[in-house]
């Protein structure tokens, strides 16, 4: 199967993160956190790359390798509406195909986005991806997200270790179509994606198709305080 590359990839950015504010400008092997899933995308069959953010900070660091960055609105409420801004802003077309890639996933490869992008292109809603979980006890670990699948996709911040069911870490990489993208931020916030603080939920909550694909390698560890950059830095060095 020929490989798809007419899709765009957009990495949302904001600096306020509650748990390690400035996050995304962490330096990784010389390199700040963003700009390192930058050159990552950049490594993948996407036609172009960009970073949306509200941050000057960011906007003015990021200036200093690409100019596909653009400043959207301090009110949006997470990145896939950051992303719909920026699909308004530079009038996509509607079929294009997005992917959203998490800027505090620098361990993310080309070719988990690659394969995103081919099992999605043809989808509606929402298609994502999962790997299996590298030990049980991040069940219980409310900052990696898990999914678990059947019939109706669901998301879990929290599982009872006694809970049935098969549950996988969820990656944080989103691919839709600028239709959907469009119509989602049209849609009021639902009661999960507030609670959990989860912005998928707003598909799942709305009967939203999701698509979910095991991935094709391990994306790595999603960089969420200051422990794991530290835990990283200490493995590598």
């Amino acid at each position: 199967m020929p490989e798809f590359n007419d899709f765009i990839i957009v990495i949302p950015a904001r600096y306020d993160s509650s748990r390690f504010p400035g996050k995304v400008l962490a330096m990784i092997n010389g390199k700040s956190m963003l700009e390192n899933v930058f050159h990552n995308s950049l490594n993948s069959n996407a036609s172009e790359v960009f970073i949306a953010t509200d941050s000057k900070k960011i906007y003015e660091s990021s200036k200093s390798y690409t100019d596909n960055v653009f400043m959207t609105s301090e009110k949006n409420h997470n990145g896939t509406e950051r992303i719909a801004d920026l699909a308004k802003l530079l009038k996509w077309n509607k079929k294009k195909l997005v992917i959203n890639v998490q800027a505090d996933q620098p361990f993310l490869k080309p070719d988990n986005i690659n394969f995103l992008a081919n099992s999605a292109h043809n989808n509606d809603g929402l298609s994502t991806l999962y790997y299996p979980l590298s030990d049980p006890e991040l069940r219980k670990d409310k900052n990696t997200v898990k999914i678990s699948l059947g019939k109706n996709i669901k998301f879990h911040r929290k599982v009872d270790m006694n809970e049935n069911g098969e549950f996988y870490k969820h990656i944080g990489i989103y691919a839709y179509h600028v239709d959907d993208l469009l119509s989602y931020k049209n849609l009021p916030q639902s009661s999960n994606e507030i609670s959990l603080s989860l912005e998928q939920y707003r598909f799942v909550d709305n009967d939203i198709k999701i698509h979910a694909y095991l991935a094709k390698s391990d994306p790595g560890i999603s960089i969420d305080s200051v422990e794991n950059l530290n835990e990283y830095i200490g493995i590598n060095h």
